[in-house]
């Protein structure tokens, strides 16, 4: 047995106050024993944590049979990563596996054994019944043949309901396109294009709130993504440099925003909403499918929409920016304009009604300015009656 194993199955059974059951160990270590043989190969990362998942999986297989406490998992490696191993070896580990006892031991079944109260030889035990035989009671007898009236046994079930959409009973898109855009910007420093992109995606993928049934779109959603961001980008190049993108700047864009999406399933995240449901529809991405992906917005003449269009509206902000530098320092906001068009990520409880921007100073001052001067005009007016009372 490995010696790795007692204060791992400890650490995954914190509030447990006795001696670990003996067929815990054993099933743990034959778990680990068996893993080596089933999943040998396993990257170095993975490895790390075999012992640790072989251990958690023992203790999910007997957790009801030993009545063990809460198991609190705290793996060696990142949570991702865990989960993957952990799936992996309890797909490819026998359900079946026991220790060498087999089953737990109570004290009357020793006494049982042991002969005092008779032959020693065990009485076999009724089997488990299966799904069927537990359901044959309170089935209907078949129909007679030639009798095409279904029975309620016969009838067809009704459909399973589909796994819940990611994005909630009212979302239109994958939960995880907004906050990975939302991360790309960050990462690619272009957070002025993130509503762009984003409504550039909700046009092709829902158009008005509503799921477009295109197999393509549903089965190329993360390339889809990558090219919108990439069109939107190049787009805004090209209106504020007046030059065309040469093949060099091409691929620069793209391995940028390659390895930026390489990197969301381990930066994005939503609070509450389990990790396998927040990535449907996530895909991995290389360069020639964001090249696919990028003719078929061309050849579908997508980008000749609204959404495309208000691309020059991003130029004119930006411009607006360098030129009112002063104003900025005047108001003591020294942040870069781009900061101003804050871009929440999935992370964060920030919101961007409660951004300070330059548009709210100047609604601001001129409410300020406008309630002074009701201000003056009431206690003006208020003088001028203590006036005319004084001289009655």
């Amino acid at each position: 047995m490995s010696r790795t194993l007692e204060p791992t199955l400890l650490s995954l059974l914190p509030t447990y106050s006795r001696d670990l059951p003996q067929p815990l160990l054993e099933l743990a270590s034959s778990l680990l024993t068996q893993s080596r043989h089933s999943a040998g190969t396993l990257k170095a990362e993975e490895e790390v944590a075999r012992a640790y998942a072989c251990a958690h999986i023992a203790c999910e297989r007997l957790k009801i049979t030993l009545d063990l406490p809460p198991i609190q998992p705290r793996p060696p490696v990142p949570p991702r990563i865990y989960k993957r191993l952990y799936t992996h070896l309890n797909n490819v580990l026998p359900e079946n596996t026991v220790g060498r006892l087999g089953r737990v031991r109570t004290p009357s079944s020793k006494l049982r054994e042991s002969g005092i109260f008779g032959s020693g030889q065990r009485i076999p035990s009724r089997g488990t019944p299966n799904k069927e035989e537990s359901l044959a009671k309170f089935r209907s007898p078949a129909a007679p043949k030639g009798d095409n009236t279904p029975t309620k046994s016969t009838r067809k079930p009704p459909p399973l309901p589909g796994k819940r959409k990611a994005g909630g009973i009212t979302s239109t898109l994958p939960a995880w396109v907004r906050p990975t855009i939302q991360f790309l910007c960050k990462e690619l420093d272009e957070e002025r294009i993130g509503r762009t992109v984003l409504a550039g995606m909700q046009t092709i993928a829902a158009m008005n709130g509503k799921h477009l049934k295109d197999e393509w779109v549903d089965e190329h959603l993360t390339p889809l993504l990558a090219a919108v961001y990439f069109l939107v980008s190049s787009q805004l190049y090209v209106l504020e440099q007046g030059t065309e993108l040469d093949d060099s700047q091409y691929v620069r864009m793209r391995k940028a925003i390659l390895k930026a999406l390489g990197q969301a399933q381990d930066n994005v995240n939503i609070i509450g909403m389990d990790e396998d449901e927040l990535w449907i529809g996530w895909g991995d991405v290389k360069s020639r499918d964001v090249d696919s992906a990028v003719a078929k917005v061309v050849e579908n003449g997508w980008q000749r929409e609204e959404w495309f269009s208000g691309i020059k509206h991003l130029v004119k902000t930006k411009k607006a920016g360098v030129n009112d530098e002063g104003a900025e320092i005047e108001d003591g906001d020294e942040r870069p304009f781009s900061e101003k068009l804050h871009i929440q990520r999935g992370d964060t409880m920030l919101q961007s009604k409660w951004d300070m921007t330059d548009e709210k100073r100047e609604e601001y001052r001129a409410w300020k300015d406008d309630m002074l001067r009701r201000i003056e005009e009431v206690e003006q007016f208020r003088g001028s009656e203590m006036e005319v009372d004084a001289a009655a």
